[in-house]
């Protein structure tokens, strides 16, 4: 048997920790979420389901929006006789409208003035506070936590969850 030499053990480089590991101010957290929730508005957009949009041509390759088309639309049927079914229906100008131009529920909130209405509306309404205590969800699996750390007062359901809040999620604070 011939000597080999022995094996080099790999050499792990380890990891840089980023030392300004400082948290960021509320008011810059908030400009962040504002301005995402502002692009998910911009973004909701719906595209508008043309007539022929289902039909391809032989010049095209994919028909762009035939994905978006109901099944029933893309299917040709020819039917013999003049009952309703046979008849192509036609879309009509609120449906176009709808499908153009489309409004978030902002909007429509600010749209019909409801700030100035009387009595209760939207905006206004509240349920009367329960006469009951609140249920104790479990801050882990969410099922009914039927105990509470002695630490932080979380509330947790069984010795399982109890170990991964003792572990990950309990913030000790001192009640």
């Amino acid at each position: 048997m011939p000597y080999l030499p022995p094996k080099k053990a790999r050499e792990q480089k380890q990891r840089q920790v980023n030392a300004s590991t400082t948290a960021l101010a509320p008011e810059v957290l908030a400009k962040r979420t504002r301005r995402h929730l502002d692009e998910l508005e911009q973004s909701n957009y719906a595209e508008a389901i043309g007539e022929d949009a289902g039909e391809t041509s032989s010049k095209s390759r994919h028909a762009k929006g035939k994905a978006r088309t109901p099944i029933t639309d893309q299917r040709k049927v020819n039917l013999l006789g003049s009952s309703p079914a046979t008849k192509r229906k036609k879309s009509t100008m609120a449906v176009r409208t709808a499908l153009l131009y489309p409004t978030n529920f902002n909007a429509l909130l600010e749209k019909s003035k409801i700030e100035a209405m009387p009595g209760p509306t939207y905006l206004t309404a509240t349920a009367p506070p329960s006469p009951y205590p609140p249920r104790l969800i479990c801050s882990i699996c969410s099922y009914w936590g039927r105990y509470k750390c002695m630490k932080c007062a979380m509330p947790y359901c069984d010795r399982n969850c109890a170990g991964v809040h003792d572990e990950t999620r309990c913030e000790k604070r001192v009640l």
